[in-house]
């Protein structure tokens, strides 16, 4: 565990979460200079220093200058943005997350034993017990969000329930609450909320830039047309590229730790290994986007070589295989689920929402 060097990743955490906060601001004016530089590069600075009444900062009336003076001048209204998006990502980010993986919240009545679980878990760390969430899918998986004790959550698919006997779904259920315990959760949704806001500007950029060539081009020449669409390509290609920045800020070695971390808490690596190798049979939860799904326990690299640069999680073998070294085993067989698991699965004809299918083995 001293070799995994867990506080010392925790406080690498903080300072990243920190170091994201001051960088946003700064990454949108980033964005802001390219796409003045991009235009001022195609279309001609002067033309826009015209249009925007823009006053020059080096005089030069160049498309750097456009660029920086376009900063200069818009700097106060950006830094806005920031403040509203970073106020409303703190305030609602638990009820953004949750709707868009669409859980839904569990009581003590619904899952006794899954609130006890994570009870236990939480007293032998001295932590305040976070919010249960249920996603109804077949599907097998689990994440855990928030930022702080007031929206810290986790939740599982119905599937997972299902599936996992008790001893699994509580070292499932540990590997989350080490992620809210090492601050992953309040790092990832950092990243998350401001990437949504870099891919929502630059949507908007795109068809507000698109819609204005094409109805300019109507009857003019479509040299203008061209223009303004490359000139919003550009944005978006920056837009996207600082999107990659931040998540490349995200390491995945937090999967690793968060499976020490589990070990740490319930002293059963054999357990999470044998979760995690069920987990791996269906863990897609396809109308989940991208940007939420690297909070899922598993979230399969991609089968491309060149695009294992973007995966958000290391493959499942090679975390089995550092379990090991904590003292795990693979077992030739899993453990099945409980009968009562069993016979929900073998039923099928359990309609998705119904009380059985969202209590699972527990309820």
């Amino acid at each position: 565990m001293a070799v995994l060097g867990l506080t010392t990743y925790r406080q690498d955490n903080n300072i990243k979460s920190t170091v994201l906060l001051l960088l946003f601001p700064l990454l949108l004016l980033t964005l802001l200079g390219g796409i003045f530089f991009a235009g001022g590069a195609f279309v001609g600075p002067r033309e826009i220093f015209y249009s925007l009444q823009i006053e020059p900062v080096l005089g030069t009336g160049s498309a750097l200058d456009l660029a920086l003076s376009a900063i200069a001048a818009y700097w106060p209204i950006i830094l806005g943005i920031a403040a509203v998006w970073v106020l409303i990502g703190y305030l609602f980010n638990d009820a953004i997350i949750h709707r868009a993986t669409g859980a839904l919240p569990l009581t003590r009545e619904e899952q006794p034993e899954l609130y006890n679980l994570v009870e236990n878990l939480c007293i032998s760390r001295g932590l305040s017990v976070p919010k249960l969430y249920i996603v109804d899918t077949d599907a097998m998986n689990a994440y855990a969000s928030g930022i702080d004790t007031r929206s810290y959550a986790i939740t599982v698919t119905s599937g997972l329930l299902a599936a996992l006997n008790k001893d699994e779904l509580e070292a499932v259920l540990a590997h989350e609450l080490t992620h809210i315990l090492e601050r992953d959760t309040r790092l990832l949704i950092v990243t998350i909320v401001f990437v949504g806001m870099i891919s929502f500007l630059t949507q908007l950029l795109w068809r507000s830039m698109r819609v204005a060539a094409f109805s300019r081009g109507r009857g003019r020449n479509q040299g203008g047309v061209m223009i303004f669409l490359l000139i919003a390509a550009i944005a978006a290609a920056i837009g996207y590229g600082l999107a990659l920045v931040l998540r490349f800020a995200i390491s995945r070695r937090r999967e690793y730790q968060a499976d020490a971390g589990s070990v740490a808490l319930t002293k059963n690596p054999d357990a999470l290994i044998s979760a995690l190798m069920k987990i791996s049979r269906n863990p897609d939860v396809p109308h989940v986007g991208s940007e939420v799904q690297q909070l899922f326990i598993e979230n399969p690299p991609s089968t491309f070589t060149l695009a294992h640069l973007f995966d958000t999680h290391p493959p499942i073998e090679k975390r089995i295989k550092v379990l090991e070294e904590l003292g795990g085993r693979v077992t030739d067989t899993i453990e099945t689920a409980p009968a009562a698991s069993a016979a929900i699965i073998a039923e099928g004809s359990t309609p998705a929402g119904s009380e059985n299918h969202r209590h699972g083995p527990w309820g």
